[in-house]
């Protein structure tokens, strides 16, 4: 029964506006139409100063912060480490400019505020001190973008044979003088240098090729500075992952994209288990999703509003859902493998993926994408059934992405996205000792066969799953020196999952009226899920970069439980519920400010400060009344909806807090081979206390071509709202034989939390230290390696199940024997290594593309924490999902080799051993040290894709995920009455198969 629409509910399905997102709003969309104001002389503006013996760089600045103006030059042309000395009394800017580079050989062009700096071809003559004559050329005017119609910023643009030259500015525009018969050279890190000889136009539009090697890939992601950097220049490891990358990866949804192209990534494939199946545990360097923070443009994502509370990887983590960012709206991704929590705050100890939207003001992309798995799975761990073939999961994608010119000179993208994937199933056959309708197995067998049942009925293999959405990116310059911008989506989900199978003989939880025959519960639920931020960025004076913004984002889901009951009800129960709801909100207002001095000569300084106020909320509905009340039937009969249990009105309520964090953050090249850093911050939370990071770093070329680098950082992580305030009084999981375990889930704020020692939560802190070296030989190959050590203290997890039975208070308010509580309940440590190496080279006609990734971590257990009231309350099997449910080690060799209109994907990802300390031997080992659970070996994926290219505008990609249809091992022992085959609370790549898909790509 689907709950009423209240209107709060009708609300939260608008996309909500706050009233300064209004007011940006109105700002972006009148500045979009608005006519050019006329440019202000800035020539005539007066100014004084007295400079002695003095850089020109220094000088240029400073006349930059008296006049009002930008100038654009190139350091090296001008010869900008010359010393200068000048005195100026109250002279027009033209009179000075002329005074100051007249004996210097610099040309000076303005248009509005910039000034260009040019040299004449040939120096030492020498000049009068007059105001020289403007150029006979006209400037030439051009924008340059990249192959998908982005503006490419910071291109460098000379004049062919002088020292004349600029860069292009933030939306890819140059203005520069040059003669008919010239050639302009144009220069960009990661693209083909080219060139264009001036003709009769003075207006340029460029689109730069990427070089066929792209090792040069500029890193955002872990500086707040401008500076470009490539990999193997950071400090600190990172990948980069292009929007090629991903979508030729052969996956359908982000998080696996970034599973085999990231080393220390990973996105668990989740059978059937709780709300497991909703959002892939986005897990990096073996710390929890929640230990991760997700960016957007830079800025921070919200979390998800549910979590899983059964045992598995991920339990009681709240991390956030990657997947509902479409591929086709990202210009590329940085997965910075580090801990950055001096930068970017609470739950970046583990690192952080940062998400780059397309900026693209034209031409764009559909494609579309479909795939099935076909598969001969081998379900049977005594290979008495032999396997069959299977086709099932089968999925559908649709996506659209176009740009758009906003104004003259901003952009519009946006991006559409439908994807369908049904549910597949890899359960075995219901068995049990008391049979599906009685205990004797004749009678059974012949009531199974009257009635037509089919004992292969449970579905748990992957949840079925409908998505639609929308995201959007949006710029528009004010002015030479400020930008709006906006982006965001919407995003729905369908989520269904099905349940295990109450037979008739269950007396616990049967209905023999409304299911004579038995019933599978189906779990589905509606995922909601928004964001919006609005900004302004831009210079201020000489050289200060800000970044002003606010932003807005929520998740929220309802639940709801169908073919099924409430059998303490009997035959009053209905056979469908509205569970309940979470939700969560997250506000940012952001103030950032950056500036390096001593631009392009050693040593340099880059600082940076910024401020954060973040606004959290958490709200859960109460569900149907029949969905969590204990009916008559109580003492002999679960209680609540089976297979999904409601949440009661004790559960529901409305919770929030504030957050204010300071940072300061330094970069400084002290010379060309060594590069140091720092950052500290600060924050104060409203519901729990202030803390502070920092974060120090360094890079040392020793030697070309390599370099060694290295960063130690504290961070923490706060407790999510949802692991402080989730209650469900009458939540029920199962043994793995099938029996119900009532397992209450209290508050961790609550009074009853008080009386078991639990009084609130703490926050989570960290200590990391990596260090690593790094290597780019050649402009065709370069590696990375790096180890590095993560201390977490006072981890949060849901504690194991504490005896109750003897406190007034529970007994008082009903409870069973047991309850369950969030807690402040280990330290650990994780080490790791990891090694990457990439080559790109020309080979024959074509280009090739050969890359290595390989992770390792052991995580291990250094303590147990205890409550306030001295109880020990570790839950041991979540703890060893911590240090062993993830692979130990994982490997991806991949080729891609490109020739005229045909490309061939070759990849092999070799996942480690994880372990399920849930799972039963088959044979009990005899050495008395070894693992009484089961270990799951290594296994080997092949991944196979052809493209060809049709036509300019048209592609399409033939693929084979898990070429060789590998799995993993299967259970030793089957778990809940036969019909859990694999483990569904870990496992290294999911249980589908060999999966086969095709997908059209066209460009326009």
């Amino acid at each position: 029964m689907k709950k009423q629409l209240t209107n709060q509910t009708i609300l939260f399905k608008i996309m909500r506006f706050s009233v300064v997102q209004c007011l940006w709003l109105a700002i972006f969309i009148s500045n979009a139409f608005a006519h050019d104001g006329k440019s202000q002389n800035y020539l005539d503006k007066t100014i004084s100063f007295s400079l002695q013996n003095t850089e020109i760089q220094t000088a240029l600045s400073q006349i930059e912060k008296l006049a009002e103006v930008k100038f654009i030059y190139s350091p090296s042309m001008i010869n900008a480490e010359r010393k200068i000395s000048l005195k100026v009394q109250s002279q027009k800017l033209s009179e000075v400019l002329s005074r100051l580079f007249s004996p210097l050989s610099i040309n000076f062009k303005n248009f509005g505020n910039q000034i260009i700096l040019s040299t004449n071809e040939k120096v030492g003559i020498t000049i009068i001190p007059t105001p020289p004559s403007p150029p006979v050329a006209e400037p030439i005017n051009g924008k340059v973008n990249d192959a998908k119609g982005q503006a490419l910023p910071g291109v460098s643009i000379a004049v062919k044979g002088t020292k004349r030259g600029t860069t292009s500015d933030t939306n890819g525009d140059f203005k520069i003088s040059a003669d008919k018969g010239e050639t302009l050279v144009f220069s960009f890190i990661g693209f083909k240098t080219t060139e264009v000889i001036i003709g009769e136009t003075n207006t340029i539009s460029l689109v730069l090729a990427e070089e066929n090697s792209q090792l040069n890939e500029v890193v955002v992601v872990g500086s707040r500075f401008a500076k470009a950097r490539t990999d193997v220049d950071r400090p600190v490891a990172v990948d980069v992952i292009s929007a090629k990358d991903i979508q030729t990866s052969g996956q359908v949804d982000l998080g696996q994209s970034i599973t085999y192209t990231a080393p220390s990534f990973n996105a668990v494939k989740f059978g059937i288990n709780d709300s497991a199946p909703f959002v892939d545990p986005a897990t990096l360097r073996g710390l929890g999703p929640d230990q991760v923070l997700v960016l957007v443009n830079n800025k921070r994502r919200h979390k998800v509003s549910f979590l899983s509370i059964n045992d598995g990887v991920g339990k009681g983590q709240v991390g956030t859902d990657i997947n509902v960012v479409p591929s086709l709206s990202l210009k590329r991704i940085e997965v910075l493998r580090d801990g950055a929590a001096a930068q970017y705050g609470s739950d970046a100890i583990g690192g952080v993926i940062n998400m780059e939207l397309n900026n693209a003001s034209s031409g764009g992309a559909v494609t579309v994408y479909t795939g099935m798995g076909y598969s001969k799975p081998d379900l049977d761990i005594k290979g008495i059934i032999p396997p069959k073939l299977t086709t099932d999961g089968k999925t559908y994608n649709l996506a659209a992405n176009f740009g758009l010119k906003l104004g003259k000179k901003g952009f519009i993208n946006t991006t559409l996205t439908y994807n369908h994937t049904d549910g597949y199933d890899r359960s075995g056959p219901y068995k049990a000792a008391a049979g599906f309708y009685v205990r004797d197995a004749v009678a059974d067998a012949a009531l199974v066969a009257k009635n037509g049942i089919d004992l292969d009925r449970a579905v748990l293999g992957s949840a079925e799953n409908t998505t639609y959405g929308i995201f959007i990116n949006a710029g528009l310059p004010l002015n030479v020196n400020w930008d709006l911008y906006s982006f965001g989506g919407f995003t729905n989900k369908h989520v269904v999952t099905g349940v295990f199978t109450r037979p008739p003989s269950n007396t616990k939880r049967n209905a023999l009226k409304q299911f004579p025959n038995g019933y599978n519960p189906i779990a589905p639920a509606d995922l909601n899920d928004y964001s919006i931020t609005a900004g302004l960025k831009g210079k201020l004076g000489a050289d200060w970069n800000l970044d002003f913004s606010i932003g807005q984002g929520a998740n929220k889901v309802d639940f709801y439980a169908e073919n099924t009951v409430n059998p303490s009800l009997g035959d009053a129960s209905p056979t469908s519920f509205y569970i309940g709801q979470t939700s969560v909100s997250q506000t940012l207002v952001n103030a950032d400010i950056a500036k390096t001095f001593n631009k392009n000569a050693y040593p340099n300084l880059s600082i940076g400060a910024g401020t954060e106020f973040r606004y959290e909320t958490f709200a859960q509905v109460a569900g149907d009344e029949a969905a969590w009340k204990a009916g008559p039937l109580f003492k002999t009969k679960d209680v609540g909806s089976s297979g999904r249990e409601g949440f009661s009105p004790a559960t529901a309520g409305n919770w929030n807090r504030t957050n204010v964090g300071l940072y300061v953050e330094a970069e400084s090249d002290i010379t060309k081979s060594f590069l140091v850093g720092a950052a500290i911050r600060g924050e104060n939370y409203s519901d729990f206390g202030s803390d502070f990071s920092y974060k120090l770093n360094s890079r040392l070329r020793i030697a070309e071509p390599f370099a060694i680098r290295a960063s130690i950082s504290r961070g923490f992580r706060a407790p999510s709202m949802v692991q402080s305030h989730y209650s469900n009084y009458v939540n029920i999981s199962f043994d793995n034989a099938g029996n119900s375990i009532i397992n209450p889930v209290i508050p961790a704020t609550s009074d009853l939390a008080k009386l078991i020692g639990v009084n609130g939560l703490k926050k989570e802190t960290s200590l990391d230290y990596s260090a690593g070296i790094t290597s780019k030989i050649g402009d065709h190959f370069t590696l990375t390696a790096d180890i590095y050590q993560i201390d977490v203290d006072n981890r949060i997890m849901l504690s194991g199940q504490i005896d109750v039975s003897k406190i007034p208070a529970f007994v008082a308010a009903g409870f069973p024997q047991n309850a369950t509580v969030f807690v402040n309940a280990i330290d650990t440590r994780t080490n790791g290594f990891e090694f990457v190496a990439n080559y790109n080279n020309k080979l024959g006609e074509g280009k090739i593309n050969l890359n290595a990734a390989f992770s390792s971590m052991i995580t291990t257990l250094r303590a147990n924490r205890k409550t306030d009231t001295g109880v020990e309350v570790a839950d041991a099997i979540a703890t060893l999902f911590i240090t062993d449910g993830l692979p130990k080690d994982k490997l991806i060799i991949s080729a891609n080799y490109e020739i005229k209109k045909f490309g061939v994907l070759l990849r092999t990802s070799r996942f480690g051993k994880v372990s399920d300390p849930t799972s039963t031997l088959a044979v009990k080992p005899t050495d008395p040290t070894a693992v009484l659970y089961q270990v799951f070996s290594e296994k080997t994926l092949i991944d196979l894709a052809f493209t060809y290219k049709a036509s300019k505008s048209v592609g399409i990609t033939l693929g084979a995920n898990n070429l060789f249809d590998i799995y993993p091992d299967l259970l030793q022992v089957p778990q809940t009455t036969n019909e859990v085959i694999f483990s569904r609370r870990t496992n290294q790549f999911g249980t589908q198969g060999r999966f086969l898909n095709l997908a059209v790509n066209y460009k326009f």
